[in-house]
This record gives C-alpha cells, sequence and structure tokens, in this order.
C-alpha cells in the first residue's frame, strides 16, 4: 500500500508541476499591415451647418488600427503634409484684431473616413477652402502607434515603414 502510495504521489506531482499559465502573454497583433491612400482632389459639400466629405475605405479596417489625417498644403514653396484636426487663421478684414478661422476635422467608421469642416467665415464664398482639397490618410496598426507622435507626418512614415520590414508603404489613390 505504501508503494502505491508512494507511486500516486510522485506520479501527481509531476502531473501537477507541468501545468502552466500564459495568460500574462500580451498578444500583439501582427497581422494588420499599414496602409497609406491619398484622395484624389476633393470638394467639401455642405451638410447641416458644416462642410463635409465622406471617403470609403477599402478594405475595412480593424477596430485596433489607428487612423490619421494629413492635409496637402504648401508652405514657403514646399508641399507638405499638414495634421489633420487643423486650424487656419485668416486675416480679418473688416476687423484686424480678429481672425477668421477655418476648422478641418474627420472621424472614421471601419469603412470609411469623414472630412469635415467648419469655419467663422462663410465658406460658400470662399472655394479655395474648400475645393481641390487633397488628403493623405494612414491606417497604422496600433501596436505600431502606440508610442508614435502622428503629429509628426516623417516619424509616422518611418513607423510604418519600419514595421512593413523597411519596405516603404506603397500610397494608393482613393475616390
Amino acid at each position: 500500500m505504501k508503494k502505491i502510495f508512494l507511486l500516486l504521489s510522485i506520479v501527481s506531482v509531476f502531473g501537477l508541476t507541468s501545468c502552466s499559465n500564459d495568460d500574462n502573454v500580451d498578444y500583439v497583433d501582427y497581422d494588420t499591415y499599414p496602409e497609406v491612400f491619398d484622395t484624389n482632389p476633393v470638394t467639401f459639400s455642405p451638410n447641416n451647418g458644416r462642410y463635409e466629405v465622406i471617403v470609403p475605405l477599402n478594405p475595412n479596417i480593424l477596430s485596433s488600427d489607428v487612423v490619421t489625417v494629413y492635409r496637402r498644403t504648401v508652405d514657403n514653396g514646399t508641399t507638405v503634409w499638414e495634421p489633420i484636426p487643423t486650424t487656419l487663421y485668416i486675416p480679418n478684414v473688416n476687423n484686424p484684431n480678429v481672425d477668421l478661422e477655418v476648422d478641418y476635422k474627420f472621424n472614421f467608421t471601419t469603412t470609411d473616413v469623414l472630412l469635415y469642416m467648419q469655419a467663422t467665415l462663410d465658406l460658400a464664398t470662399t472655394p479655395q477652402y474648400t475645393q481641390n482639397q487633397v488628403f493623405r490618410i494612414v491606417l497604422i496598426p496600433g501596436y505600431v502607434a502606440q508610442n508614435l507622435d502622428t503629429n509628426n507626418y516623417d516619424a509616422v512614415m518611418s513607423a510604418i515603414k519600419e514595421a512593413n520590414n523597411g519596405t516603404p508603404v506603397q500610397i494608393k489613390t482613393i475616390k
């Protein structure tokens, strides 16, 4: 009887110590790839007090992805990508003490990006702000965006290049 008890004790010790708990391992989503899309020149249309345009996304994005949007603009003769949201300050000829403002903003779902504008000036009379605007939409996997300054376009493009095994991401045109 003592031998059976000893044998069962030894088997139990080895059986129970072979169990492991891997619940402390964080899951990192490495199957999402960064994507970059440029819009063709878009024109914002009035809708409920603001101007907007919807840009469809294909393929749909994952809920773990981070979406950043940049507006193409020219600064001192150089084309640059300005992070959205952004506010443009325009001198007010009627009241030089108060600038007028044009705000570019966005929100998104898994299927599209809504670009919209609000302003303290009449957007219907200022087509330079509502027409022929080009935007760059960058889909960043969540694990890449964790400690990334998304306001720094160059840092974003560098991080997604690194996440893409050192290969620059192909920029696709949509809309």
